[in-house]
């Protein structure tokens, strides 16, 4: 039988945690390895590295997933939003500056209270396009690293109409 290993992980291995989230995911992937239950067993009592490398190789393969279907990111401090369109080949993003204590944009209401403040002098807001570098994968996995979060894109294009309704 043929197993598919990661020989030098690309992404970082799941935790325990969300290995046990996403157990059918995994009993699937083990299948697609050729492995069934029994012999999934046997392997948990005799072959640690074996386990590891089946670990690692799950992991990049949900990474990989993540990472083709994020469409939105989101990146956020007290002060301080970044909201990111993953397109395929530049990424869009609005950042958006407060002083520190001006507003909460970790809330819903802070974002909603900026959003009716932009023309204020407290408020700096910045809209860029950039080609990726490294890479697209690269690019969201460094950012989900330093806390950004996935997103279904309301924040920014709410912020995109904003921007072209003001330019007309």
């Amino acid at each position: 039988m043929g197993f598919l290993f990661a020989i030098n992980m690309k992404y970082h291995k799941l935790s325990e945690t969300q290995f046990y989230e996403m157990y059918e995911e995994f009993a699937v992937f083990l299948a697609s390895q050729g492995i069934n239950k029994e012999e999934w067993e046997q392997i948990k009592k005799t072959n640690i590295l074996k386990i590891d490398e089946l670990f690692e190789t799950f992991s990049d393969l949900v990474w990989e997933r993540i990472l083709i279907n994020c469409k939105f990111l989101e990146y956020t401090s007290l002060d301080q939003i970044f909201l990111f369109e993953t397109l395929s080949e530049v990424v869009n993003v609005f950042v958006i500056k407060v002083p520190k204590g001006f507003i909460d944009l970790t809330t819903d209401e802070g974002f909603t209270k900026v959003l009716n403040q932009l023309q204020q002098k407290e408020v700096n807001i910045l809209q860029a396009s950039r080609a990726y570098e490294p890479s697209r994968s690269e690019f969201i996995y460094n950012y989900l690293r330093k806390g950004a979060t996935l997103s279904q894109g309301e924040r920014f294009r709410r912020l995109q109409t904003y921007f072209s309704n003001s330019s007309k």
